[in-house]
């Protein structure tokens, strides 16, 4: 039994993420746009984004570190989409927490190697660090030209680099998160 279009659209309106919501004082969609997803694929992708990257990254940080450094990453995702897309569009997802958490392991551990899959088929082998930079690089991209527009690409990159910043801050103050 699924939730009726018009509970959905408004479950969306309070808690994903967009400029109309925040210009009506509804701050909060900065962290509760991240536990909303587009349907069972979207939920899908960001789960196993998070079973790579977090399994490894909760067990460094601590639970409780973990938890504040994935909601940074997606509010500072959320940041970027609200700041290059302004308009009424709304965004929901993990993707840019996700994205923050690959581009902060990247960081961590640049010589790992890793298996990505292409389209979830085609398995490629690499150092996590260029799974980090792909990762960043084809947000960029996407933002770029305007491709996958409706897909919040912005979030991605925003999410990416607060991951990555993160890192190399706490690196440079002898502590993680």
């Amino acid at each position: 039994m699924g939730v009726s279009p018009s509970l959905a659209d408004f479950a969306d309106s309070i808690f994903g993420l967009s400029g109309r919501g925040l210009a009506k004082g509804m701050i909060w969609q900065f962290v509760t746009y991240q536990f909303v997803h587009a349907g069972f694929f979207h939920l899908l992708v960001n789960m196993l984004g998070l079973w790579f990257a977090g399994n490894i990254l909760e067990r460094i940080f601590g639970a409780r570190r973990f938890v504040i450094f994935y909601l940074l990453c997606g509010i500072a995702g959320g940041l970027l989409q609200v700041a290059l897309s302004p308009g009424p569009a709304m965004v929901v997802g993990a993707s840019g927490s996700v994205c923050g958490l690959v581009a902060a392991f990247s960081t961590m551990f640049p010589q790992m190697p890793v298996t990505a899959l292409i389209f979830f088929v085609i398995p490629v082998r690499m150092r996590a660090m260029w799974l980090g930079i792909i990762v960043a690089g084809v947000s960029l991209f996407l933002i770029l030209t305007g491709w996958f527009g409706d897909i919040g690409n912005a979030a991605h990159l925003g999410g990416a680099i607060a991951g990555f910043g993160l890192v190399k801050y706490n690196r440079r103050q002898e502590r993680f998160y």
